[in-house]
Protein backbone atom coordinates (compact mmCIF):
# COMPACT_ATOMS: atom_id res chain seq x y z
CA UNK A 1 0.00 0.00 0.00
CA UNK A 2 1.48 3.37 -0.92
CA UNK A 3 0.80 6.13 1.39
CA UNK A 4 0.02 9.73 0.53
CA UNK A 5 1.31 12.38 2.25
CA UNK A 6 -0.74 15.22 0.82
CA UNK A 7 -3.54 16.26 3.50
CA UNK A 8 -7.07 15.77 1.88
CA UNK A 9 -7.65 19.65 1.41
CA UNK A 10 -4.61 19.92 -0.70
CA UNK A 11 -5.91 17.04 -3.48
CA UNK A 12 -8.80 18.57 -5.86
CA UNK A 13 -11.20 15.89 -7.73
CA UNK A 14 -12.50 16.69 -11.01
CA UNK A 15 -14.48 15.44 -14.24
CA UNK A 16 -13.56 16.71 -17.69
CA UNK A 17 -15.76 16.31 -20.02
CA UNK A 18 -16.57 17.46 -23.55
CA UNK A 19 -17.81 21.47 -24.19
CA UNK A 20 -20.73 19.68 -26.47
CA UNK A 21 -22.60 18.97 -23.15
CA UNK A 22 -22.95 22.77 -23.01
CA UNK A 23 -25.85 25.18 -25.44
CA UNK A 24 -23.94 28.01 -27.11
CA UNK A 25 -25.10 30.32 -25.81
CA UNK A 26 -23.68 28.87 -21.86
CA UNK A 27 -20.48 28.83 -23.96
CA UNK A 28 -20.72 32.42 -25.06
CA UNK A 29 -21.72 33.38 -20.96
CA UNK A 30 -18.70 31.28 -19.45
CA UNK A 31 -16.14 32.72 -22.56
CA UNK A 32 -17.74 36.27 -20.81
CA UNK A 33 -17.59 35.12 -17.37
CA UNK A 34 -13.89 34.15 -17.38
CA UNK A 35 -12.95 37.18 -18.88
CA UNK A 36 -14.03 39.68 -16.52
CA UNK A 37 -10.83 41.80 -15.43
CA UNK A 38 -12.27 43.44 -12.24
CA UNK A 39 -11.14 41.99 -8.69
CA UNK A 40 -13.11 39.42 -7.21
CA UNK A 41 -15.24 38.70 -10.40
CA UNK A 42 -16.21 35.45 -12.12
CA UNK A 43 -13.10 35.02 -13.45
CA UNK A 44 -11.86 34.07 -10.15
CA UNK A 45 -13.67 30.62 -10.73
CA UNK A 46 -14.60 30.55 -14.13
CA UNK A 47 -11.31 30.33 -15.99
CA UNK A 48 -11.00 30.03 -20.11
CA UNK A 49 -8.46 27.39 -21.15
CA UNK A 50 -8.17 28.18 -24.56
CA UNK A 51 -10.33 25.20 -25.83
CA UNK A 52 -12.84 25.21 -22.99
CA UNK A 53 -13.47 25.71 -19.22
CA UNK A 54 -11.82 25.06 -15.76
CA UNK A 55 -14.55 25.60 -12.95
CA UNK A 56 -13.95 25.52 -9.76
CA UNK A 57 -17.03 24.25 -7.77
CA UNK A 58 -15.77 24.21 -4.54
CA UNK A 59 -14.74 27.96 -4.46
CA UNK A 60 -18.49 29.12 -3.71
CA UNK A 61 -21.16 27.26 -1.12
CA UNK A 62 -23.53 26.95 -3.65
CA UNK A 63 -21.92 26.53 -7.10
CA UNK A 64 -25.46 25.54 -8.86
CA UNK A 65 -27.66 28.55 -7.85
CA UNK A 66 -24.65 30.61 -8.52
CA UNK A 67 -24.24 29.28 -12.04
CA UNK A 68 -27.83 30.13 -11.95
CA UNK A 69 -27.62 33.50 -11.17
CA UNK A 70 -25.20 34.02 -13.75
CA UNK A 71 -27.78 32.70 -16.48
CA UNK A 72 -26.58 29.10 -17.10
CA UNK A 73 -28.85 27.01 -19.18
CA UNK A 74 -31.23 24.27 -17.18
CA UNK A 75 -28.82 21.86 -18.88
CA UNK A 76 -25.89 22.90 -17.81
CA UNK A 77 -26.87 23.10 -14.34
CA UNK A 78 -28.20 19.21 -14.69
CA UNK A 79 -24.81 18.28 -16.06
CA UNK A 80 -22.90 20.03 -12.93
CA UNK A 81 -25.27 18.79 -10.65
CA UNK A 82 -24.93 15.23 -11.96
CA UNK A 83 -21.22 15.34 -11.78
CA UNK A 84 -21.16 16.71 -8.24
CA UNK A 85 -23.62 13.95 -6.75
CA UNK A 86 -21.97 11.00 -8.53
CA UNK A 87 -18.94 12.11 -8.09
CA UNK A 88 -18.15 14.32 -5.41
CA UNK A 89 -16.13 16.88 -7.92
CA UNK A 90 -15.02 19.96 -7.10
CA UNK A 91 -13.72 20.80 -10.28
CA UNK A 92 -15.32 20.31 -14.01
CA UNK A 93 -13.13 20.79 -17.12
CA UNK A 94 -15.52 21.21 -20.14
CA UNK A 95 -13.17 21.06 -22.94
CA UNK A 96 -13.52 21.17 -26.73
CA UNK A 97 -12.08 18.05 -26.89
CA UNK A 98 -12.78 16.23 -23.68
CA UNK A 99 -14.70 12.80 -23.74
CA UNK A 100 -18.65 12.69 -24.40
CA UNK A 101 -20.33 11.30 -21.20
CA UNK A 102 -22.85 8.66 -21.87
CA UNK A 103 -26.51 8.95 -20.95
CA UNK A 104 -26.05 13.05 -20.82
CA UNK A 105 -27.31 16.25 -23.42
CA UNK A 106 -24.84 16.69 -26.23
CA UNK A 107 -25.43 20.07 -28.46
CA UNK A 108 -24.03 20.54 -32.29
CA UNK A 109 -22.60 23.93 -32.37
Amino acid sequence: MVENPLPDGSRLKGVCCCTAHITSEDNSRLYTLSHQAQEYSDADWIHFTGSGYLIRLDAWSYPLLRLKRLGLSKVCRRLVFTLISRYSIGLIHLDAFGELLPGSDTFDW
